[in-house]
């Protein structure tokens, strides 16, 4: 006899130490309340004369004499055998409420006409006393010694284990009277939900690279895992198929966690990547319905982006519909899908703009597409990086979407201000000196983001082309678009009402030495003699 009280005595002493946590036990107290039937569990904390006093009170059926000495008080014994709806399978669920090493354990319940008082010691010895008034459910309260700092400390913590282990709980349960219940399912911008069978099954994808997979059995948490087995994607599970191991620190890898897993896999790659698409569409027709409304990096339509790129970049496969719906918006040619986007990105053909300008208007009329995106900043400042919409074109033709300001120009028609005339004749004689030039002509560099606002001048075929902005060099054949906004040019065009040939040898170093190639002193000389020539023809 000594020995069998020895070895019971030993075994649940590995009982009450099995798990990692001695705070698991709330998430055990709360599961016996649930499959007994309560849908409503209250747990309050109070600090009493140097004791942290401990209440979880559930209205579930309660017990009578029978189960207590069968099921409460007897080590294994479990009422929940072979019922798939309760997932107290071990019978050990109180006994871990003795981790915590309280001094006494007080239960109160009534059932059947029964009322009784069971008390527990620390050595688990436990007494049973009929008790004259009803309760409703079953009352636990804990006694532990406990200073008002340590007490504070073991509370917070407490409220932190219940609401990550129980807020999905199917009973409303309240600490201190505030309820910590929450919905099944997951707070992210896509997020497809499915009840299969006796299975609930909730996917949804992150705004980044994170990724989970939580198992349930009644709401209550099993497990939690980090990474989950899906990229960019949480998941929770919700199955009786889906069994703790005994140690409460894991979930049975059986046919059963297979086959629900299965269940996950198929939502994740199917109405998953359905429900990616249309809520990529869905920003995109807000975006169009506002004017100037830009994709932005950071919010919940740039961290989908993120997800559709991680397919595409893995070849994963995509609804046929993904191919064909508007996703982006384009300035100009509006919303346009992924066809159009693959092809004119294949010929090199997109850019991106945060504004209007006219040099997207001259992209847009020679059929390429530019992505209005929120990014650009003014000549000089740090580049931004763009909404990830922009990396579609490098993923779908390996061909980046530049900005469009950066790499390209154009230039506006201006009015021939006073003055012009005299300037365009002596600026054109001088830079004749110099070899074969582009002939001047009046125009305006400067609109939205310019990235030749500062040029004096630059040579294209013709004012109103489009020209990279690696290639404005002066030579023949071209047009010499000179920025008439530019103050340089206001100067020397103030200057050639009465000295036209200083200005136009002023200018004409300016436009040589801008462009790149240098002046040398015999050059230098050539314009200078040519000038004081002109002048001096004109002077007598």
């Amino acid at each position: 006899m000594v020995q069998a009280q020895a070895s019971v005595a030993e075994a649940l002493a590995g009982l009450v130490h099995q798990f990692a946590d001695p705070m698991a036990c709330f998430r055990e107290l709360v599961q016996n309340a649930v499959d007994a039937g309560s849908t409503e569990i209250d747990i309050r904390f109070e600090h009493v004369d140097g004791r942290l006093v401990v209440h979880v009170d559930d209205y579930g059926e309660g017990m009578d004499r029978h189960i207590i000495d069968t099921k409460l008080t007897r080590l294994f014994s479990s009422s929940k055998e072979g019922d798939r709806t309760k997932i107290g399978r071990f019978g050990i669920g109180f006994v871990s409420v003795f981790a915590l090493q309280p001094e006494v354990i007080c239960i109160d319940t009534s059932r059947a006409g029964e009322h009784w008082r069971v008390i527990f010691l620390p050595d688990r010895s436990f007494r049973r006393v009929a008790r004259e008034q009803p309760v409703d459910g079953t009352k636990i309260t804990i006694y532990k010694t406990m200073a008002e700092k340590e007490a504070r400390a073991f509370i917070a913590r407490a409220r932190e284990v219940i609401a990550f282990w129980c807020r999905h709980v199917p009973a409303e349960i309240r600490i201190e009277g505030r309820s910590i219940s929450r919905a099944f399912g997951l707070e992210l911008a896509c997020v497809v939900t499915a009840e299969i069978g006796d299975a609930r099954i909730v996917v949804g994808y992150d705004q980044g690279d994170d990724s989970s997979i939580s198992y349930y059995n009644r709401g209550l948490t099993l497990l939690e895992e980090r990474p989950g087995p899906f990229p960019g994607v949480h998941v929770k599970l919700w199955s009786p198929e889906l069994e703790h191991t005994m140690t409460r620190d894991n979930v049975l890898r059986d046919e059963g966690h297979a086959r629900v897993l299965g269940l996950a896999r198929a939502q994740v790659e199917g109405p998953l990547r359905e429900q990616l698409i249309r809520e990529l569409a869905a920003r995109a027709g807000e975006l169009a319905a506002r004017t100037g409304a830009l994709h932005r990096r950071g919010d919940e339509a740039d961290g989908l982006m993120r997800q559709l790129l991680r397919h595409l970049r893995e070849d994963d496969a995509l609804p046929k519909a993904a191919w064909r719906t508007p996703l982006v918006r384009c300035h100009h040619a509006g919303l346009v899908d992924l066809n159009t986007l693959r092809k004119a990105a294949k010929a090199g053909r997109v850019t991106w703009a945060s504004q209007v300008s006219p040099l997207t208007e001259a992209l847009h009329a020679r059929g390429e597409l530019v992505i209005a995106a929120e990014g650009e900043v003014p000549a000089g400042a740090a580049e931004r990086e763009p909404p990830r919409v922009c990396e579609l074109a490098q993923v779908l033709a390996g061909r980046a979407s530049p900005r469009a300001n950066a790499v390209l120009c154009t230039s506006l028609a201006a009015e021939e201000p006073a003055s012009w005339g005299v300037l365009r004749g002596e600026l054109d004689l001088l830079l004749s000196e110099l070899g074969p030039r582009p002939r001047p002509v009046a125009a305006s560099l400067e609109y939205a983001n310019s990235a030749v606002a500062s040029r004096v001048a630059i040579a294209q075929e013709e004012v109103g082309a489009v020209s990279s902005v690696d290639s404005l060099t002066l030579t023949s054949g071209r047009r010499l678009i000179v920025n008439v906004q530019h103050p340089t040019v206001l100067a020397a065009l103030r200057l050639a009402a009465q000295e036209p040939e200083l200005a136009a040898y002023k200018l004409a170093k300016t436009i040589v030495l801008e462009g790149g190639a240098g002046l040398s002193l015999q050059d230098d000389h050539k314009l200078a003699a040519k000038a004081m020539e002109r002048r001096w023809r004109r002077m007598t």
